[in-house]
């Protein structure tokens, strides 16, 4: 596990940088004793495994220090952002809530009253620290919950075990060439969301350093973790990228030997350009779900590198219709990915997982198509397809096409008027109109055959935490208007 890795690592190279937090380096000798003391800490108090340990901890670097002390007691954690997300965890057996005494929650210590829950306030000052000499193999249930994005709908609880967490940062560290000497900065992400857990904790795989800048939600700037000289590796979202770019030209130093790789959803052409310009050319995109783990990792190169993603080899993905039988190449169907080796469904959630899951596969409820060389282009969300007189198509490739075309994002949807027929409607993100004659122009070749087109102007299309729009929120709020 984890753990051990870096315990190790602190035995063989004590001095080595394991995290720069908020410009402050630790090394793997004072993470491991971090990690210790929170052992020793929770030892003393009888908390090891089985069951579950609930995280209410916003400072970054304390999260990863109880998460991995606990893990390695054999408990498994999940974390909630907010005191009232005790409540409807709806998880059996568990046993504490955990938090550090520097990071007040308010309401925090009420809740935990009300749902009779021990409330764990570690202070890293107190007793001594307790090395993996003591160390316990995990219980079967022990490892970490992710939460996912919603992508799928509501978000849902995934398994990390400490076996399928040793494949994970071995597959990043081989995908983005990550060793003992990397510096990877994975900016200000949350840990309970699968692209910052999976990647932050893969450099302490190899004996490598991680960079963490909190603080974007108290002001800090999102680019002050570009400042940091020496990095040789980023991970971002769309949304992240954008906030960083908003700043003005040289506020950070463009670094051509680090490479960026994006994911949580897809960037413009102009982001594209931007990133290229402005942080770093060596820039690549992956695709991955919380569930499944990352399918796809393209280097940008060329025009087609962004919409036309390069599948991993020996990862199993295949494209089926509403029968699950595989479409050839070049047909729109479903998305399933083989999950041999990860996680098999939802933790407390039987329901949702039979829809997801099923015969060895994980239905993530995207569209796509695979070309003959075997490059595979998302198509949308099964939920998105918009069915027009009998004749369906997913949105996504139309969206693509028209915010090229403009410049802006758009989202597109279909609605019943007053007399019950479906018509198409296009949201441009916005406030200044397009000019009438270039988008009956970009209507007649896109949306040709189909009735009136209306088109909506606003000023922030709504999105999750990954940049993806919400479009569904945008159907509501169209309805409203």
């Amino acid at each position: 596990m984890i753990t051990q890795m870096i315990f190790d690592w602190a035995r063989r190279t004590p001095d080595k940088a394991a995290v720069v937090f908020n410009g402050e380096a630790y090394s793997y000798r004072r993470f491991a004793h971090l990690i210790g003391t929170a052992r020793g800490y929770f030892i003393r108090r009888g908390f090891t495994g089985p069951g579950y340990a609930v995280l209410a901890v916003n400072n970054l670097l304390d999260n990863w220090i109880l998460k991995l002390a606990l893990r390695s007691l054999g408990m498994t954690t999940v974390e909630v952002r907010f005191a009232d997300g005790l409540g409807l965890l709806g998880l059996p057996n568990v046993r504490c809530v955990v938090n550090s005494q520097l990071d007040v929650w308010p309401d925090l210590r009420g809740k935990c009253s009300e749902l009779g829950l021990p409330l764990l306030s570690m202070s890293f000052d107190e007793g001594p620290a307790v090395g993996l000499e003591a160390f316990e193999a995990p219980h079967g249930l022990g490892g970490h919950i992710l939460r996912t994005s919603g992508t799928t709908g509501n978000p849902k609880m995934v398994l990390m075990s400490a076996e399928f967490d040793v494949e994970l940062f071995r597959l990043h560290v081989g995908l983005f060439g990550i060793n003992q000497d990397s510096l990877l900065c994975v900016f200000d992400i949350r840990t309970w969301t699968g692209l910052a857990y999976k990647w932050a904790a893969s450099p302490w795989s190899v004996g490598g350093t991680t960079l963490i800048e909190q603080g974007v939600d108290q002001g800090v700037e999102p680019h002050r973790a570009l400042l940091r000289p020496g990095i040789t590796h980023a991970v971002h979202h769309p949304s992240g990228l954008a906030a960083i770019l908003a700043a003005p030209a040289g506020a950070f130093p463009r670094n051509d030997a680090m490479q960026l790789a994006v994911g949580g959803g897809p960037m413009t052409q102009t982001q594209v350009e931007q990133v290229k310009a402005r942080i770093t050319p060596r820039l690549s995109t992956y695709l991955a779900s919380t569930e499944a783990g990352v399918i796809a990792f393209t280097p940008i190169n060329g025009a087609e590198d962004q919409r036309w993603h390069r599948l991993l080899p020996g990862r199993k993905v295949e494209i089926v219709d509403e029968s699950d039988r595989p479409v050839p190449a070049g047909e729109i169907g479903r998305v399933r990915v083989d999950t041999a080796g990860g996680p098999a469904g939802y933790v407390n959630d039987e329901t949702v997982t039979r829809e997801f899951f099923k015969n060895g596969f994980f239905y993530p409820g995207d569209l796509a198509v695979i070309r003959s060389d075997g490059r595979m282009a998302l198509q949308g969300r099964v939920t998105d397809v918009i069915n027009i007189a009998g004749d369906k198509f997913p949105p996504a490739p139309i969206e693509e096409r028209l915010s090229e075309l403009f410049g802006i994002s758009s989202c597109l949807f279909s609605m019943q008027n007053d007399l019950g027929e479906e018509e198409v409607h296009v949201v441009f993100e916005t406030t200044t109109p397009i000019d009438p004659e270039r988008l009956t122009a970009a209507f007649n070749r896109e949306l040709s055959g189909f009735p009136r087109v209306h088109v909506h102007y606003v000023a922030a299309l709504p999105r999750n935490h990954f940049g993806k729009v919400l479009r569904q929120t945008v159907r509501s709020q169209t309805v409203a208007h």
